[in-house]
């Protein structure tokens, strides 16, 4: 019988069932039962959530009803579920147990220390440790091992005192204390006392010389860690991985490939750590073909690749290996895979990658966490969809601090400047913590909204409310600011005198100098970086046809369709000057066309040539009805359109801060 009512325990999903059951225990004496009450106080645990404020109310009233009969281990299962999620519960449940007389034992006091340790308080460490003595436990090996860590946990970083006191103090120590306290001198930074420890130990296993090498990779001291891997009498497959991904993490490649090749039973993690090293220093030629070679892939493997491509801006080969990983079929992706391919998406600024991304994690019923849903936001804005970003934004039940900037900044991309700003106040008015970075975004918003008050007016708020002080990105962005209100002249000198060698502000200066009609001081700025030797980065420009991503960087010859493109450039700057339309290249904006300063022409094939490629390829003859030119120059709205209204193509263009779509023959708003 007791049998069957236990597959019935294990099954209740619902809290009325749960009354229900333990009614008729009640009514048939069984409450109490040693087998069953313990599967009652799981149940009672799991069918309320633990975010509940009355998780732990069911579970114990069922022991207080079952009184001084229920078990030590009724209670402990108790204190263990409550550990993990409601440390204070959990204590709290301890002191009932001991209310009705019930006794501990050594697994009551090691699942306490843990909610001690998720508390990070050490006056309840010490009254644990108290009740610990008191019961009779001070020379149980087991609790004591478990206290000295905790007390090193609980106490102030870096202070190793009471762990040692605790170490010291111990009747009998087996290989685990040393072990925890060699841990703990490693994890406060004090390697000489480790080693000291190491050397003192009557006996040594492997995760004894495994702790000291975690330790020595750590802090980045190789010579050292090398020294005690090769000291060591047995090596596990820990070991060869610790030295590994601590050459890797280091910059040492050649190092950790040496290693990983004298590895004779490589696993995954082996493989995986060779990956992201070769990552780390841009070899993905490398990273790949380790990748194909591994006889076995797993999640963690994948989502390494896709990492590595992410961090060298090679954004379809990581979606690429995405769409591998799915074909294969061993592996379904998880939150890091998704953030990251998200992320993938959102650089390439493709809509279809866009759709085709957010339409898997609807169909699979992907729970939006915070991490993918700040990715989701990002990617949805910065494919020109702000009112789906929006929509995950409002959907999501939590929400720090990274969730809000990149709403705020995806307004702003989007030229929604008035809405980023409301989002901002939103903020303010629900009590979030600020840092450096959203005003950063809100700045941002307002220097290229042209909302000068409310630039200064958040400026101001940001030093005197928030005590932030000012980085260069947000002094950058009063520049800007102040560049588009014509009062160019008060910050040129300020941003020059903090970062004169910086490429970005010098132009920015130069081109707020030239929106001003200051030819002469555009003049002396360009002649100023070229004498000092700096130099603006290269611009690119992206167009997708098809499922495939084109990049054009600035002066690049190197594309294979080269010559194709340049011939039909010849065709095309007909196409736009039968419009009586200039085809401009141009470092200026729109509104400076009929500026002094002669144009520079799609026929000159100049510094612009990326942004040349952009209107060949989109009247080149493999293209979709609908194109997507991912990044381009500002001045190729005029052209564009152009285009568009001759080949009936829709056209989205991503600029470096707003997003453009022509469709319908209408002009760039």
């Amino acid at each position: 019988m007791e049998q069957e009512l236990l597959r019935i325990l294990r099954r209740l999903r619902s809290p009325r069932h749960l009354l229900q059951t333990h009614a008729q225990l009640l009514a048939r004496g069984l409450a109490a039962s040693p087998r069953l009450l313990p599967a009652l106080v799981s149940a009672a645990l799991s069918v309320v959530p633990s975010s509940s404020p009355r998780h732990a109310a069911a579970a114990a009233a069922i022991l207080r009803a079952a009184g001084a009969g229920a078990s030590t281990f009724a209670h402990n299962t108790l204190i263990e579920r409550l550990a993990g999620c409601s440390a204070a519960d959990a204590l709290a449940a301890y002191a009932a147990m001991r209310a009705v007389g019930v006794a501990p034992n050594g697994f009551t006091f090691t699942f306490l220390l843990r909610a001690c340790e998720s508390l990070r308080r050490l006056p309840s460490c010490r009254c644990v440790h108290g009740q610990i003595v008191r019961c009779g436990f001070g020379s149980d090996v087991v609790v004591q091992n478990a206290l000295l860590n905790v007390y090193y946990k609980c106490s102030d970083p870096g202070d190793v005192g009471p762990a040692r006191k605790v170490f010291d103090q111990m009747a009998e120590r087996d290989v685990v204390s040393w072990n925890s306290m060699v841990g703990v001198y490693i994890s406060s930074g004090d390697a000489k006392r480790a080693m000291e420890l190491f050397e003192a130990m009557p006996e040594r296993n492997v995760v004894s010389w495994n702790t000291l090498v975690a330790g020595f990779t750590r802090v980045g001291d190789m010579v050292s860690a090398r020294s005690v891997f090769d000291r060591m009498p047995i090596r596990d497959a820990i070991s060869w991985n610790l030295m590994i991904s601590g050459y890797a993490t280091h910059g040492d490649v050649e190092a950790a490939r040496s290693l990983f090749d004298r590895m004779e039973c490589k696993d995954v993690v082996s493989w995986t750590a060779m990956i992201s090293a070769y990552g780390k220093i841009g070899d993905l030629d490398s990273a790949k073909v380790l990748l194909h070679q591994m006889p076995v892939k797993n999640l963690v493997s994948w989502n390494a690749m896709i990492t590595v491509y992410n961090h060298n801006s090679r954004y379809d080969e990581a979606l690429c290996t995405f769409q591998q990983m799915m074909l294969e079929g061993r592996c379904m992706p998880d939150e890091a895979t998704l953030v990251s391919v998200v992320s993938a998406c959102a650089q390439l600024g493709s809509v279809e990658y866009c759709n085709w991304i957010s339409s898997y994690i609807s169909k699979t019923n992907t729970r939006i966490t915070t991490a993918l849903g700040n990715a989701l936001i990002d990617m949805f804005a910065k494919c020109g969809d702000v009112g789906r970003a929006r929509l995950v934004f409002d959907k999501m039940r939590t929400r720090c601090i990274i969730t809000w900037t990149t709403m705020i900044s995806g307004f702003a991309y989007n030229g929604q400047f008035k809405e980023a700003l409301l989002i901002y106040n939103d903020m303010c008015r629900g009590g979030v913590a600020l840092d450096g970075t959203v005003f950063v975004a809100a700045l941002a918003a307002c220097a290229h909204g042209g909302l000068l008050q409310e630039g200064w007016s958040i400026f101001k708020q940001m030093v005197e409310h928030y005590g932030i002080m000012p980085r260069m990105e947000h002094y950058g962005c009063i520049v800007d600011l102040l560049g588009r209100a014509e009062l160019t002249e008060y910050v040129s000198t300020k941003i020059v005198e903090i970062e004169p060698f910086n490429s970005s502000y010098q132009v920015l200066v130069s081109n707020c100098r030239a929106l001003e009609g200051r030819w002469g001081s555009v003049i002396d700025a360009r002649r100023t970086m070229r004498d000092w030797k700096i130099e603006k980065t290269p611009g690119s420009s992206l167009i997708q046809v098809g499922n495939e991503v084109h990049e054009f960087l600035a002066k690049d010859t190197s594309h294979k369709k080269r010559k194709e493109i340049y011939e039909t450039l010849d065709g095309l700057i007909a196409l736009i000057r039968r419009t009586e339309h200039t085809p401009w290249i141009s470092v200026m904006k729109p509104r400076l066309h009929g500026a002094v300063e002669s144009p520079t022409c799609l026929d000159q094939k100049p510094q612009g040539e990326g942004q040349s490629c952009h209107l060949v390829a989109l009247c080149l003859p493999n293209l979709e009805q609908r194109t997507e030119v991912l990044k381009c120059h500002p001045n190729f709205r005029g052209n564009e359109q152009i285009i568009h209204l001759d080949t009936g193509r829709e056209i989205g263009t991503v600029e470096r801060f707003a997003l453009v779509r022509l469709e319908d023959g209408g002009c760039p708003r």
